[in-house]
């Protein structure tokens, strides 16, 4: 059987197209037996920690769309299997995971060129699997979602919907052999993980430090669930029943309360305004009298309300209805069957 050399100088003498064309019936058996291998890297669903790709670099389990012209053979899109390699016909076994795209080109050019005279290759990522993060807890789509490029903190918590019944904080964590974790606050696990905390709430704004933070291939974001609502509550004689909720924030102003509640009522005696707290197991524990008009005109101070305090404003004509709402123990639904006309 003449050699691959002077075959291929016989079919340019007779002006027969060689680009693109395999030059024996014996190789095109070989490159079947190839192309059936390769199917299983096609098929290969599972992927490996510790192999995943930076961005603009080919990571496992990414499908990459090789196109050679005339090679059809080649000219398919091909899953990078868990172990980093291409199989593809005529190129061989390429561990492509860690290369660039153009240095997969290159590679390929340089295999085909045993087959082909010159041949023109393209390669693009068509899906990228090697940029896995989490997101878990508080969110309205948690799960494991692939990133392409740079992205923020902020930017994947939009892509998992955005927090859902979520609490205060958000923490990031990451594996120590990616690389450091470099905001303030970071705190060691067991040595092989760094955790970072940030409060939801900056991070939603969109800007500044805590929404910009960087997210990495394979790091961890978990969102609080909100504990326990804690609500401060105004009753009586005001515009607007209801519940102040304090979402962000600890404490409430009173002033910033009897506001949202649309102010006194007309029927309202403001001076005899009952502040009472009333704890978890509907017992109140405190209570006091205030004069809303000395607050309204700076007389007195304002004061702070926390959560589980209650304000009873009384009417006019019913002099005695403070100290009736002050008994020592409260029904718990009394005050939470009311509306929330704010949230702090």
């Amino acid at each position: 059987m003449r050699d691959h050399s002077q075959a291929s100088k016989e079919l340019v003498e007779y002006g027969a197209p060689l680009r693109g064309l395999c030059v024996s019936a014996t190789l095109a058996a070989v490159m079947a037996a190839v192309f059936s291998c390769a199917s299983l890297a096609v098929a290969d669903d599972v992927t490996t920690p510790g192999l995943a790709s930076k961005p603009g670099v080919i990571g496992v389990q990414d499908t990459v769309s090789i196109n050679v012209l005339n090679s059809d053979e080649i000219s398919k899109s091909w899953r990078v299997s868990t172990t980093g390699e291409l199989n593809l016909p005529m190129a061989g076994t390429i561990h492509a995971a860690g290369l660039t795209i153009e240095e997969l080109q290159q590679e390929l050019v340089r295999r085909l060129k045993r087959y082909i005279i010159e041949p023109e290759v393209s390669v693009f990522v068509t899906e990228v699997r090697s940029q896995p993060i989490t997101v878990t807890g508080a969110v309205a789509k948690p799960g494991v979602f692939q990133i392409e490029g740079y992205k923020t903190l902020f930017d994947v918590l939009v892509m998992a919907g955005g927090p859902a019944n979520a609490g205060t904080r958000v923490t990031l964590k990451r594996e120590t052999t990616r690389g450091p974790l470099r905001t303030p606050g970071v705190r060691m696990g067991d040595q092989s993980y760094a955790f970072a905390d940030f409060d939801l709430a900056e991070v939603m704004r969109g800007k500044g430090d805590a929404a910009t933070v960087e997210i990495q291939a394979y790091d961890q974001i978990s969102v609080s669930a909100a504990g326990p609502g804690k609500f401060v509550y105004i009753t009586g004689e005001v515009q607007r029943p209801g519940s102040v909720e304090l979402a962000t924030q600890d404490s409430v102003s009173f002033m910033k309360v009897l506001a949202v509640a649309g102010g006194l009522g007309s029927n309202a005696n403001g001076r005899k305004t009952l502040i009472m707290h009333i704890n978890a197991a509907g017992v109140q524990t405190s209570s006091s009298f205030i004069d809303v008009t000395r607050i309204q005109t700076g007389k007195s101070k304002d004061l702070e309300l926390i959560a589980g305090d209650v304000i009873v404003v009384p009417s006019s004509a019913l002099k005695n209805y403070a100290h009736q709402a002050g008994g020592s123990a409260v029904s718990v639904g009394m005050y939470s069957a009311l509306y929330l006309i704010a949230r702090f």
